[in-house]
């Protein structure tokens, strides 16, 4: 009871010194006594806490965002016990720094606790009398508007919310989490800067995407664009603010197969890269995901009218993979200057504007890039603040040119990893005031400069939460420090900037992924997720001898699909999934990119070996005549212009005309006439070898034996063996005759009468 009430009366202090933290290494007192302990000193120094804390801490909101004069701030979150021990008489503080942090990386240092800071605590609440292990307990901090300080125009001050409690071994800190509050006061002293925002729209690195239909290729594209889908989720947590759209036109799912006339019968011309007709006119099956990219395409649509859109190369190319291969520009080509699906589906969108996905722009590349954009004209690059020189030593503009004068925008890779968080629900509320932390302080590199400007890019693989964006905006509008702008206000001012110096860039680097919000973060090991910047992907799995084989396979293609009846549908599915192979999205998804080339060559495979010669042996007796050879279709769809080519093994047979290109219905089989001549006796192994019109080979090479024996050799013996036979029956028989004259009685006289 006595220690109850101790506890109820240290709560209602709307301020208490505070004993010495773990942060500090020295011992902490109890709650008891913490209550009672009256000191001059009310600050702390922080340091990195131990990184086995028994409790996480997740912050839900801070409001507001930014604090004004007058008004007190109340963080809330949720402490939850991971450990084994049930933790007693938990306490929730926040504290807050006696001074306003200066610089970039200042704020860096704070959000992943590397540096020392003096706080003091303006709040506390209690978490309960136990908090069992599993268990959640709800808190609620209120910091007056007293304990906030606007002595500055604006400042960001560091804040640092303490979960403490009693265990086995006595009473600790158990968990911390850095958060911060940005604090304008009501003299405005500075000039505000624009800032745009950019977000690419693009697939996820699945293979089963692509290829024919299947449940598995239906479920891939319900799981991507579909209710739910990372894609459903980012489109919704941006559609209502001022962004540019970078959308890549596979999103609306591979080329559709125009349906013929209606009465019209397709024609059957030789195939070709871009298209192979249905054969006998009928209309080509509805694709199953039809439905789900034309909502998709609605959508977009809809939305138009609130966004800049892009057109991103189709298949959203690695231009900075591709590029420096040899064969890479004669790969990017044909696909950047494909006109473009969005103009006609969506809306008018911009397709003359690179992102290398590297966010680099190296020695020769902007050549590589005029190259490559050849048919739509290069208008302008994105890339990296950080890779462009700065002689100030402060953070430059967005609107940038080359030195070769190629407009650029360049984002802030510290605010663009960051944006990149929003995607944990659970460290919203710090990424929120991280952003306005840094942006507060870039604003503070140049607080007198009119005209500024900056660009926050979303990586690849952006996957904001809807609710942490709607979150996210909402406080970004309040800050009175940033004003919305568009990336085409950005690029008009490009045409006026001045052309980049070469020089080593001294540009704030980005910072390490928001920590996990519980006590302390720690060092990711390498390769780890947490480790890896979103705006620095992995390296592309992209080879040079693999780009140099697509041709070929694209070959292979148009080859086995020019028999089939479905040609066109074969055709553009499985060169499309070989166009994909170029994508950004397989970096750091290797496997993913392998499983899409095993898939097409197995396509191809099922395909060429499912037409075949039936081996046979056959007796061929006469000069000239017909031979059968059997050849089977094991395809479900029927195949037409099949080629057969048969060469003799033995100059005792010739060939007198080659059969013509055959049709045979699905899962059957036909006999093929072929008129031979026969030279000479003997045993002529046939090769037969099967192609379709661009002599691609189908199924196996057969061998056919044909046992060769000529009228003209065996007849005679025939002939001259009858005429033998008949010598002898006939001197036989005149033998017979002879002796049975001799042998018979002389005829009687018979007299006449007179």
């Amino acid at each position: 009871m006595v220690a109850s009430a101790a506890l109820l009366a240290l709560c209602m202090l709307p301020a208490v010194p505070s004993a010495p933290s773990a942060w500090a290494k020295t011992e902490v007192p109890s709650v008891a006594a913490a209550s009672t302990a009256v000191s001059s000193a009310d600050t702390i120094r922080t340091t990195p806490a131990a990184a086995d804390e028994p409790v996480t801490v997740s912050l839900k909101s801070i409001t507001p965002s930014i604090v004004v004069p007058k008004a007190a701030v109340t963080i809330s979150g949720t402490v939850r016990n991971v450990g084994s021990v049930p933790i007693a008489s938990a306490l929730a503080r926040v504290f807050i720094g006696e001074g306003p942090l200066v610089g970039r990386e200042a704020v860096s240092e704070w959000a992943t606790a590397t540096g020392e800071r003096s706080v003091t605590e303006v709040a506390r609440t209690s978490l309960g009398p136990e908090l069992a292990p599993g268990a959640v307990a709800n808190f609620t901090l209120t910091v007056p508007a007293l304990r906030i300080s606007h002595r500055e125009s604006f400042a960001i001050l560091p804040v640092r919310v303490d979960v403490v409690g009693t265990t086995s071994d006595g009473t600790h800190d158990l968990a911390s989490v850095h958060t911060f509050l940005p604090t304008l006061s009501s003299i405005k002293a500075y000039e505000p800067f624009a800032i745009a925002w950019l977000v690419p729209l693009t697939l996820d690195p699945d293979p089963a995407l692509h290829g024919m239909d299947s449940l598995a290729r239906t479920a891939a594209w319900t799981s991507a664009i579909g209710t739910g889908s990372r894609l459903d989720r980012l489109i919704q947590g941006t559609d209502s603010s001022k962004i540019t759209w970078a959308i890549d036109p596979a999103i609306l799912g591979p080329p559709r197969v125009p349906e013929p006339e209606a009465g019209s019968t397709a024609p059957s011309p030789a195939p070709s890269p871009s298209t192979t007709p249905t054969q006998g006119g009928a209309a080509p099956p509805a694709d199953p995901v039809a439905d789900a990219t034309t909502a998709l395409a609605a959508r977009l649509r809809a939305a138009a009218p609130r966004h800049t859109l892009w057109a991103l190369p189709y298949a959203d190319l690695d231009l900075a993979a591709i590029l420096p291969l040899p064969s890479g520009n004669r790969a990017l080509t044909p696909l950047i200057t494909r006109g473009s699906t969005l103009n006609a589906t969506v809306g008018s969108a911009r397709s003359d504007i690179a992102w290398p996905v590297t966010g680099k722009l190296p020695a020769g590349g902007e050549e590589e890039l005029k190259a490559a954009f050849s048919s739509p004209g290069l208008g302008a690059a994105v890339i990296s603040a950080s890779t462009l020189s700065s002689d100030s030593g402060s953070t430059q503009n967005a609107s940038r040119k080359s030195g070769q004068g190629l407009p650029l925008l360049a984002y802030d890779e510290a605010l663009s990893s960051t944006f990149a968080q929003t995607s944990s629900r659970s460290a919203g509320a710090i990424t929120i005031q991280r952003f306005l932390a840094d942006s507060m302080a870039l604003l503070g590199e140049r607080p007198g400069t009119q005209n500024r400007s900056v660009l926050v890019a979303a990586p690849r693989t952006f996957a904001g939460d809807p609710s942490v964006l709607t979150s996210f905006f909402a406080a970004i509008a309040q800050a009175k420090w940033l004003i919305p702008t568009s990336t085409d206000q950005l690029l008009a001012a490009s045409g006026t900037a001045t052309p980049e110096a070469p020089g080593p860039s001294t540009t704030v680097s980005p910072p390490s992924p928001t920590p996990s919000p519980t006590a302390a973060p720690t060092a990711a090991p390498t390769g780890s997720p947490a480790a890896r910047d979103p705006l620095s992907p992995p390296a592309s799995p992209l080879t040079a001898p693999q780009l140099e084989r697509i041709p070929m396979t694209k070959s292979a293609i148009i080859g086995v699909a020019s028999i089939r009846d479905d040609a066109q549908l074969f055709q553009e599915r499985w060169t499309d999934a070989q166009n994909q192979v170029l994508s950004v999205r397989w970096r750091g998804h290797g496997p993913g990119l392998v499983e899409l080339d095993r898939a097409t060559q197995v396509a191809i495979s099922t395909v060429s070996r499912g037409v075949s010669v039936s081996p046979s042996s056959v007796n061929f007796f006469a000069d000239k005549g017909v031979l059968q050879i059997t050849v089977v279709n094991d395809l479900a769809v029927p195949v037409h212009d099949v080629h057969l080519t048969l060469t003799p093994g033995q100059p005792r047979l010739r060939i007198e005309e080659q059969p013509g290109p055959l049709r045979i219905g699905a899962k059957s089989r036909t006999n093929v006439p072929l008129r031979v001549t026969a030279i000479a006796a003997g045993l002529v192994p046939i090769s037969a070898v099967l192609t379709s019109a661009n002599g691609t080979p189908l199924g196996q090479n057969a061998r056919v034996d044909v046992r060769v024996q000529p009228t003209s050799t065996w007849m005679y013996w025939v002939l001259g063996g009858v005429a033998g036979v008949i010598l002898v029956l006939g001197s036989y028989r005149s033998l017979r005759r002879g002796s049975t004259r001799a042998t018979r009685p002389a005829p009687q006289e018979v007299p006449l009468d007179v």
